[in-house]
């Protein structure tokens, strides 16, 4: 496993200054970060702590261990070649394959239990003997864990105890969500202050619309429709009355240009008023959302995503230096699912004796026989897979298709003077669902990806979770924004759209103030609410039920097989009780689709909902300590697997920061008020102006910030140096990477 330990006697000192020692008051996690090099048996000697087999291996490491070798024990089993009429044996790892043909019934890592816990609580239960007080002291890692980060709102989480408990790619998932909730602090209080601001104009605009919707009341409608001349002065007033209070006046232009026509047409010259401004709570909030502040809110928000990734990847870079995991992908062993279709010592020579270069899973090992799987192959079936993702497209443009229909036709046929029922019934329903079909196409599309991507058979982990990833986010990606795209830019003027398929009395459009940040709005603070949904049913209403249901399951008649309940251990009931909790899956995979999508709602529209960083930050806070319970007592405990950083989510969090510019850019130039009412090559140039001005500040940002902190790369070159001093004399594979 290539595993790397700290040596004895040599560690690295702490170099503290003022801000790391105001930062003191917020740490509850205190870890010496020893040199460490690739242990060998041999020279076990000159490992700190090698005499306490108990300790030497932290918790996690040792599940690990335990994994790794239950999985790589292998299993000859022959199989038959139809084509050829031959017959060969296959080797498959052991564990995997013994439950697959349901040999074993689970296989779990079991947690820490040596403090006395009560049956179903997470708090320590009281000793009742010496022996229990005993037994009891210290505190396990899973209740030091859950006082100092589960129970703990107020301080940094203890991510050293995480990765000693839970491995580097889930304590990695942490310390990515702890660096995006406090960077999230600026721009959810920018947010939230441009909304306060909004709300101000909002209703300002408000009270200066009623008063001009008063003052046409008194107007002589008989002299001034014998005018024309007197309408446009009477139009230009207006419009001077609204601009110093309200936006989108272009849009109010024509309201009161329609009103005055129609007025005029029908000759009535009593109790004329047009609406100018709709009164009622709702239009208020959503004019509240667009106002002067937003595209700056939109910019900051672009250039603050490149700083969060910037500052992420100088974080990532501390942690698995300190973690000894900063080289792990060179080391990392082959995945137990990787089978290989030829022989690596037959295929190689053959290649040579061709004269072809060596092919893509060519790496320096030993003179035995290894699995090879041709590159060739993988690709034709990563085509397949690309062509099953672009048929599951096809269905997100299909139900986004459906859900416009659905609406345009509730607008049309359902009559009602209730504007809240109304918004109820188009809006509210058409986002509702919206929601639903992006909730479904997920799941089917999300255990398609899982499929496909086994059958592509990768050799690593990490090669297998990137490809997974990227098939993800692809799907992700359409399936979530496809409906705001289409609002934010294909709404307007589409009625061709529906005479195509047969509606010719069908137009989908943004209202008679022809404003579509208002729509995208509702829709981006609908999608950010209900998507947490089904997350709130999985995570914690569904296990909470399973608890019930076990806690009376175990109080009724629980017995192992031909065993009697009254002569079960404390360690059986122990193991009966984690085996009847639910599996967590793949936990870093979910946790982070669903963060990365809800990261995309906010830079991606984020002029269209300034008080998206702050809900966003709410959530992420929730579901920390959330995620730390389900850990820590909720689900079964999951396999320690490590990880040297967060894999192709660091790609995708980059790709969205570039496309959020050209989105925001856009919203900028075409649907805010700064934009909207002017000539067309006007709004190319504030285009290309905003997204060449953000580009180039985005390109200065990434290379002024190094990715690796200085004061990391000298520690770096000391361990290197360290390392060889301590081991030299005694010869050593491990020591030719330092060189």
């Amino acid at each position: 496993m290539k595993v790397k330990m700290p040596l004895a006697e040599i560690f690295e000192l702490k170099m503290v200054g003022y801000f790391q020692r105001f930062l003191e008051y917020f740490t509850n996690d205190t870890q010496v970060n020893y040199v460490s090099a690739h242990y060998e048996h041999e020279k076990r000697h000159l490992f700190r702590g090698i005499e306490n087999e108990e300790s030497f291996f932290r918790p996690a490491l040792r599940s690990l261990i335990v994994h790794y070798i239950l999985t790589n024990i292998s299993i000859e089993i022959g199989v038959e070649n139809m084509e050829a009429k031959q017959k060969f044996s296959r080797k498959l790892p052991a564990l995997p394959y013994l439950l697959l043909k349901k040999a074993f019934s689970s296989s779990f890592a079991l947690h820490d239990r040596r403090t006395l816990k009560s049956e179903n609580s997470s708090q320590p239960s009281i000793p009742q003997s010496t022996d229990d007080i005993t037994a009891a002291e210290p505190l396990d890692a899973r209740t030091e864990l859950n006082n100092l980060w589960a129970n703990t709102y107020f301080k940094f989480q203890p991510l050293w105890k995480i990765r000693n408990y839970f491995g580097e790619k889930i304590a990695l998932y942490f310390a990515v969500m702890e660096t995006l909730l406090i960077s999230l602090i600026i721009p959810a209080f920018l947010g939230l202050a441009i909304f306060i601001y909004g709300l101000y104009c909002s209703i300002n605009c408000h009270k200066t619309s009623y008063k001009l919707d008063e003052s046409f009341r008194e107007l002589n409608y008989k002299e001034l429709c014998s005018s024309p001349i007197l309408i446009a002065e009477i139009v230009e007033s207006a419009v001077d009355t609204l601009r110093d209070a309200c936006d989108n006046i272009g849009g109010k232009r024509k309201i009161i240009e329609r009103g005055l026509n129609t007025t005029c047409a029908a000759k009535i010259w009593v109790n004329a008023t047009f609406h100018v401004h709709s009164g009622d709570f709702l239009t208020i909030i959503q004019s509240a959302l667009d106002n002067d502040a937003t595209p700056w809110f939109g910019l900051i928000v672009c250039l603050w995503g490149t700083i969060f990734l910037e500052v992420w990847k100088r974080i990532n870079a501390k942690l698995v230096y300190g973690w000894d995991v900063d080289n792990y992908e060179n080391d990392e062993p082959s995945r137990p699912e990787f089978y290989g279709t030829y022989v690596r010592q037959f295929y190689h020579l053959l290649l040579r004796i061709l004269n072809i270069f060596q092919n893509e899973e060519t790496d320096s090992v030993t003179g035995e026989d290894e699995p090879y799987y041709p590159g060739t192959l993988r690709r034709t079936k990563m085509l397949l897979s690309f062509l099953v993702g672009v048929m599951m497209g096809f269905a997100v443009i299909a139900s986004v298709v459906g859900v416009v229909i659905y609406k345009t036709w509730v607008r049309i046929r359902v009559r009602t003077s209730n504007s809240f029922i109304s918004f109820l019934l188009t809006t509210v329903g058409a986002s509702f669902l919206n929601v639903i079909s992006i909730i479904i196409l997920g799941k089917i599309y999300h255990m398609i990806a899982v499929k496909m991507t086994d059958w592509e058979n990768y050799r690593t982990q990490t090669n297998y979770n990137d490809a997974l990833i990227l098939k993800l986010f692809a799907f992700h990606f359409a399936n979530s924004y496809s409906s705001l795209f289409y609002i934010a830019f294909l709404r307007q003027n589409n009625q061709k759209f529906f005479q195509n398929i047969g509606l010719p009395d069908f137009e989908d459009n943004c209202g008679e103030l022809n404003n579509c940040m208002s729509e995208l709005s509702v829709q981006v603070l609908i999608l950010m609410i209900f998507k947490l949904c089904p997350k709130f049913i999985t995570d914690i209403l569904i296990p909470g039920i399973k608890n019930l249901k076990n806690k009376f399951k175990r109080n009724r008649n629980l017995t192992l097989p031909s065993t009697n309940q009254n002569m079960l251990s404390e360690v059986d009931n122990y193991i009966i009780k984690e085996y009847l909790k639910p599996d967590l899956g793949d936990f870093t995979l979910e946790e982070y689709t669903e963060k990365v999508i809800q990261y995309g709602y906010q830079m991606l529209f984020s002029i269209s909902f300034p008080l998206a960083p702050l809900l966003f930050f709410l959530t992420i806070l929730f579901d920390i300590h959330v995620d730390a319970k389900r850990l820590l007592w909720i689900f079964k405990r999951p396999v320690a697997f490590m990880a040297q950083d967060i894999g192709h989510w660091l790609t995708v969090l980059d790709l969205l920061n570039g496309i959020a510019i050209v989105t925001n850019a856009c919203l900028i130039a075409f649907n805010t008020d700064f934009g909207r009412e002017r000539p067309f090559h006007e709004q190319l140039i504030i285009l290309i102006v905003i997204e060449h001005l953000v580009f180039v500040v985005r390109f200065l940002l990434s290379n002024m910030i190094p990715d690796v902190p200085q004061h990391i790369q000298l520690a770096m070159r000391r361990e290197r140096y360290q390392v060889e001093t301590k081991m030299k004399g005694y010869p050593t594979s491990s020591l030719h990477r330092f060189r």
